[in-house]
């Protein structure tokens, strides 16, 4: 189950558009995290608050509506709602290019700010899971690739069968507390082919070790 939308953030440098917007967000059941009246108050507020959505003037003083989004994106604590009163379609554009998820001209529709609140944060939570997916695929994928390079200096050095390597590299994993990925990567920089090794050279000692009771373990029984 998605997360319920709870807290909201304004940021205008207008008095009454505030006013206005703050009334209808604790009218419709929200708690308003703050109200910033520029740019730099608005990014200090997000980053202590981490409201669910900020509410963002287009044009604020200090720094514009469209910068605090694009120096709020990687903190993936926000959804972004643009506001301006511009009825071209390119600063809005610019405004989702940059991360936001909706935006709201003025003069605004009260009844229409609630949906668009809500639609944004489906969004911004469907957009950080996907960035989550894709960030798990190419740690999945850096892994298998250290894996297999692991594999072959085990394999090469050792003499050991490409199954047998595998399980020993999971259990150095293991045994030492690490990931894989950080197993595999001890072993290749401990290997002539990989840069110097330093100050992880005992470690390595003890997984070469450790390889070895593997092998010994899996050889056939005469």
């Amino acid at each position: 189950m998605s997360q319920a939308l709870k807290t909201i953030l304004i940021a205008d440098d207008e008095a009454s558009v505030t006013s206005v917007l703050q009334r209808v967000v604790t009218r419709l059941g929200y708690e308003v995290a703050g109200i910033a009246k520029d740019g730099p108050e608005a990014l200090t507020l997000v980053r202590s608050k981490k409201p669910n959505v900020a509410l963002m003037d287009i044009h604020m003083p200090g720094m514009d509506g469209l910068e605090v989004t694009r120096l709020l994106l990687p903190l993936e604590t926000t959804g972004v709602v643009i506001i301006t009163a511009d009825p071209e379609p390119a600063p809005a554009r610019k405004a989702m290019d940059l991360g936001a998820c909706g935006y709201i001209l003025k003069p605004f529709d009260v009844n229409a700010i609630g949906p668009i609140m809500e639609a944004a944060w489906h969004r911004f939570l469907t957009m950080k899971d996907m960035r989550e997916e894709s960030r798990t695929l190419v740690e999945a994928l850096e892994t298998r690739k250290l894996m297999e390079r692991a594999k072959g200096v085990l394999m090469k050095q050792r003499g050991m069968q490409e199954a047998i390597a595998h399980r020993s590299l999971q259990q150095m994993s293991q045994d030492h507390g690490i990931s894989l990925k950080e197993a595999c990567r001890i072993v290749i920089e401990g290997s002539p082919e990989g840069p110097p090794l330093k100050n992880r050279a005992v470690f390595v000692r003890q997984v070469a070790a450790e390889v070895q009771r593997h092998r010994l373990t899996d050889s056939p029984k005469s």
